[in-house]
């Protein structure tokens, strides 16, 4: 059975937490005097039980939940989790891989230090694995590294997604309402975002603004597949909206791909940023679906890197004005074969 690149890519970042995890713990213990290879082996259970918790479970549907908790609930559990594996990692699993027999009852001050040790690991893994999930770890990566502090440039696709009709719907149910069902959206499709890996830049009001490498978005047409997963999973809790707020959200979509500028601003508050024109046009097309009368807009200069196979229907709408200067695009409107355009 092939492993999807999703799945290949968590087990990848659970495997290199816990070579980490297990390098820190054989240090560990080279300096609290005990075995290194003691703490090797702990350190490496610890990073792949905690990284398997993380990617397996909290980060998807199964762990829904989990998120939805209010934040000190959340810690509670996971805290309560966290302490079950590092106790199983280190008093049962690692003694019995290397043969070792200890007393786990038998606590003194070394074994407390040990602990809080293992679990400012646990803390520090799984942030990075939360934010990894978050922004992408090519992006985190070359945040730590520096690589944004001077401007650069790149070659990205972006994704503008917004909740159609919001402005009535917020007439209708309140600002409380509206925001409870933006929240509940967005929480709802990061999951298929994220599978796609698309990269969470920012929400503004009832919008999310999503990127991608462009090598990785036009490979098999993740980008375009990612938009129809959202679709999916609104028509498989349809029911579930409904009950909760009486409609189930339809969105629009604007998306183009081409260089851009990144760099990174501020200083108390740091925030990495995209420049340039494809940035503009892929919110002027998500602007553009409205007045075009479809839900889903790419750019003809995208639509010609991309393979979407016959699974999806485009159409053509020719140059379409985006901008106040008249400014036009060549545009196509995208469909799931047999959903209509």
């Amino acid at each position: 059975m092939a492993i999807s690149p999703r799945h290949l890519s968590k087990i990848t970042a659970c495997l290199g937490v816990a070579a980490v995890t297990a390098t820190l713990g054989a240090g560990y213990s080279v300096a609290a005097g005990g075995l290194p290879r003691y703490g090797a082996v702990a350190g490496l259970l610890i990073g792949f039980f905690l990284g398997s918790f993380e990617l397996f479970f909290v980060q998807t549907p199964a762990g829904a939940w989990l998120r939805r908790l209010p934040l000190i609930l959340f810690v509670a559990v996971a805290t309560l989790v966290w302490a079950l594996l590092i106790g199983f990692s280190i008093y049962i699993a690692a003694p019995y891989l290397l043969g070792i027999d200890i007393h786990p009852y038998e606590l003194d001050a070394r074994d407390a230090r040990a602990l809080v040790f293992a679990f400012g690991l646990t803390f520090l893994s799984t942030f990075f694995l939360r934010v990894q999930s978050l922004i992408g770890g090519r992006v985190l990566f070359n945040f730590f590294i520096g690589r944004y502090h001077k401007p650069s440039r790149d070659e990205r696709v972006f994704m503008f997604l917004d909740i159609a009709d919001s402005t009535r719907l917020s007439e209708q149910f309140g600002d409380v309402k509206i925001q409870a069902l933006i929240g509940r959206f967005f929480f709802d499709i990061a999951r298929p975002i994220a599978e796609h890996g698309g990269e969470t830049y920012r929400y503004i009001g009832d919008e999310v603004v999503v990127s991608w490498p462009l090598a990785k978005a036009v490979k098999d047409a993740q980008c375009v597949r990612c938009v129809f997963d959202v679709q999916k999973l609104l028509d498989e809790q349809s029911e579930e909206y409904r009950r909760e707020f009486g409609v189930v959200p339809k969105f629009r979509v604007g998306m183009h791909g081409g260089p851009v500028v990144i760099g990174e601003v501020g200083d108390s508050h740091r925030a990495i940023v995209y420049f340039g024109e494809t940035v503009s046009r892929a919110v002027a097309l998500q602007g553009a679906c409205k007045l075009v009368e479809h839900d889903f807009l790419v750019s003809a200069e995208l639509m010609d890197r991309l393979r979407i196979g016959e699974e999806f229907t485009s159409s053509f709408l020719g140059p379409v004005e985006l901008f106040p200067d008249g400014t036009t695009v060549d545009t196509y409107a995208l469909s799931r074969e047999g959903r209509g355009g």
